[in-house]
């Protein structure tokens, strides 16, 4: 494996330390909580969530060499 590669794989696994670390505290909040607006970009932490998922599936196509569909990033 080149540096190349070893690279992507650190970033991969740093991602998923990240994910799982996010998802964690994610889980113990109520669905309320989850939706509430809170005026940011994604309005609030649930869209937050969805649009690091949407981002992860799109990277994972490239990274697999496939050309990723037309997505919205709030998809």
């Amino acid at each position: 494996m080149g540096p190349r590669q070893e690279h992507f794989r650190m970033l991969a696994h740093y991602n998923a330390w990240a994910n799982d670390r996010l998802y964690a505290c994610a889980v113990r909040l109520s669905p309320e909580a989850l939706a509430t607006d809170h005026g940011a970009f994604f309005r609030s932490l649930l869209g937050t969530l969805n649009h690091l998922l949407v981002t992860d599936r799109l990277w994972m196509a490239r990274l697999e060499g496939e050309s990723p569909r037309r997505t919205r990033l709030d998809e």
